[in-house]
């Protein structure tokens, strides 16, 4: 990663952040988007200037922060979309609003993100690289959860589908389907009693994953070594069963 540019959203907590830090361990200037980080030019932690706020589902933000970027730091060759929410219930469960909302963050802002940042890959870098983050549920959901199991499987698709349009031109789309991993979106999503079953049961390992490991398998996607990978779909799950 010595030498990249990349971008990281949701990177202030969870897989982002471990991604963000690895990235930087490795050599890369890492741009982290968050919605949660201060303004810039705000005063106190987490407004340096390569730490951006934005709402990933407004479009006019998304394409300022890419105007930003650009006039700013003049390339791109990374992108990793990490920013998502989680959402439990059924098709009766979930509101309207919610469904929405949970479409919205999950797919909208990785449509977004890929619809600004892919121009500016394709302008100032040789072998770009964009891994998207799925889920394992958008691969095999379990029940109560089809709104979220429906946003990570539209990632996949919405992957696959844009990992063909500009291969010939050096930028390959990637996508990563993690498992259980140890991260507070997790702890939100479940209770002990089914993070439990889940260590002792489904997970061969007998533990969770931890966002660091899934860094490792971004930061080979987003690196040259992994110059003949498009398209694919990798899962990081301990070999989960189910």
């Amino acid at each position: 990663m010595k030498g990249k540019i990349a971008l990281v959203t949701g990177a202030a907590s969870g897989i982002g952040l471990a991604t963000s830090v690895l990235f930087e361990d490795l050599g890369a200037t890492v741009l982290r988007v968050d919605k949660s980080y201060l303004k810039s030019g705000d005063a106190g932690e987490g407004a340096r200037p390569s730490n951006f706020s934005v709402d990933l589902k407004i479009p006019p933000e998304v394409r300022n922060l890419f105007d930003q970027v650009e006039k700013n730091f003049s390339r791109l060759d990374v992108i990793v979309n990490s920013a998502g929410i989680e959402m439990k219930g059924t098709v009766l469960d979930v509101s309207v609003e919610d469904y929405e909302l949970v479409m919205d963050t999950n797919v909208k802002s990785t449509f977004l993100v890929c619809k600004y940042g892919i121009p500016l890959l394709l302008k100032t870098s040789e072998s770009g690289s964009v891994v998207n983050l799925s889920s394992d549920l958008g691969l095999q959901p379990i029940p109560g959860v089809d709104a979220y199991a429906a946003s990570k499987g539209a990632i996949i698709a919405l992957t696959k589908a844009m990992s063909k349009n500009w291969a010939r031109k050096g930028i390959r789309i990637n996508c990563i389907a993690p498992g259980p991993i140890d991260t507070p979106l997790l702890s939100r999503f479940q209770d002990q009693k089914m993070l439990d079953f889940v260590k002792e049961v489904m997970l061969p390992q007998g533990r969770l994953g931890l966002p660091g490991e899934v860094a490792k398998v971004i930061a080979f996607l987003s690196s040259d070594d992994a110059s003949l990978i498009n398209g694919a779909v990798l899962t990081a799950n301990g070999g989960l069963v189910g």
